[in-house]
């Protein structure tokens, strides 16, 4: 059988993948160049490591946590993760579909002979590393402050899996925001939905997780109780935080590890990686600019 049409293949795959990650730079570095940058960045930075070194002293962690190692700072810090992090990635790519779209760009980088899906691609890492840059930054000089608390560094799976939960997590926030901004119509609207659909998966999400729990009978009025938990555990499944939060707790001691397995929770990450990257590129595709 001649190798030859798949060694052309290959190239054509190599060839497309150079493309992306070229476009894909180009966008993030206009990102990272942005005024918005000048004050997220910083923000962001600060957060992290003040949660770092918060939570590492224990004579400041609030009464009723308890910090026994750096994998626990770890996950108290990944609070300032879905606060802040998340809420970069709204900031920084509510318009970066919309405003190509009003201003033109838009129809002029679908007439060029990138494929859509491609260039769908592009658009997303090119947001998702600018949020990721100053997020790497605090959670780096994070472990170091926690080390300079504790005495002792972060193990390597703990790092690796804060680093890479939190990837995951600003990636499904930047399909969603970037699925918003070709939806919309005028930046207002894309704003509007991305602080809207963050607002509801950080504040809010515990309003459906009590109406199912009072559904399946258990008492609501005491959201510590082990019932109570479970029925959280499987309703965060559907919450890109509560994944996140799960995916965190997996490396915490196992009397306070989710009862859910750790496979569930990371098919659970998979869906949510696979289907609004999916969404977002099939909604380029078939985009009319």
């Amino acid at each position: 059988m001649p190798v030859f049409p798949y060694y052309r293949r290959s190239i054509q795959m190599l060839n497309r993948l150079q493309s992306i990650w070229a476009v894909s730079l180009h966008d993030a570095k206009r990102h990272v160049r942005s005024q918005r940058m000048l004050i997220l960045a910083p923000l962001v930075i600060f957060l992290l490591c003040a949660a770092c070194w918060g939570f590492a002293d224990s004579r400041i962690v609030p009464a009723g946590l308890t910090v026994n190692s750096p994998a626990d700072v770890l996950f108290l810090s990944s609070t300032s993760v879905v606060f802040i992090c998340t809420l970069s990635v709204v900031l920084l790519g509510f318009d970066a579909v919309s405003k190509r779209r009003l201003t033109g760009e838009l129809a002029i980088d679908l007439s060029q002979p990138m494929p859509r899906p491609d260039y769908a691609l592009s658009q997303l890492m090119g947001v998702w590393m600018s949020a990721m840059l100053p997020t790497t930054v605090g959670i780096l000089v994070g472990a170091f402050l926690i080390q300079q608390q504790m005495g002792v560094w972060p193990g390597f799976a703990d790092l690796s899996m804060f680093l890479i939960s939190t990837g995951l997590l600003l990636w499904w926030y930047t399909c969603l925001q970037l699925l918003a901004s070709s939806m919309a119509r005028d930046i207002g609207a894309s704003v509007t939905f991305g602080v809207g659909t963050w607002l509801f998966f950080v504040f809010l999400w515990l309003i459906p997780t009590l109406i199912i729990a009072q559904s399946m009978g258990v008492d609501v009025t005491d959201t510590t109780s082990v019932a109570f938990d479970r029925v959280q555990e499987k309703t965060d499944l559907f919450s890109p935080n509560g994944v996140y939060q799960l995916l965190m707790e997996t490396r915490l001691d196992s009397a306070s590890q989710p009862e859910l397995s750790g496979f569930t929770i990371w098919l659970s990450a998979i869906f949510w990686f696979l289907i609004p990257t999916w969404l977002f590129c099939n909604r380029i595709k078939y985009l009319r600019p």
